[in-house]
């Protein structure tokens, strides 16, 4: 009896001590440390100088009536860019989650920007000149 218990014994730390090797084996990936790493948040797009583009806050809607905003939203895998005008009683904020938004400061309907949809960065600002 003592002999089978020691057998038994033996085979169970055999199993463990094989599955604690294969449970630390090491990544095949360069570096192992990088995937545990936080990512940045990459710096926000400024307009271009003397744009009649503005970034702004969340709070910016209900000081600046009759103002036509973009915002830029995070829509799955890719990013979507959308206008409105500010109707501070229906704020357009807390529906989209917005990433980034600006405000219009020209005269008449701006033309919505370009975004790259797999960055939502703006890669064109269609900026109309003399308004």
């Amino acid at each position: 009896m003592k002999r089978i218990l020691s057998i038994i014994g033996a085979i169970g730390l055999t199993a463990t001590s094989t599955t604690t090797l294969i449970g630390c084996e090491k990544s095949e990936k360069p570096n192992n440390n990088e995937e545990n790493k936080p990512t940045t948040p990459t710096p926000v797009q400024q307009p271009p100088k003397d744009s009649n583009w503005k970034l702004v806050d969340n709070k910016d809607e209900e000081k600046n009536r009759n103002k036509i905003y973009i915002g830029i939203w995070e829509n799955g895998s890719n990013y979507k860019i959308i206008n409105w005008k500010a109707n501070p009683a229906q704020p357009k904020w807390p529906l989209y989650h917005f990433e980034i938004v600006y405000r219009w400061d020209g005269v008449g309907e701006p033309q919505i920007p370009t975004i790259n949809p797999n960055t939502g960065e703006i890669t064109d600002w269609k900026e109309q000149k003399g308004t």
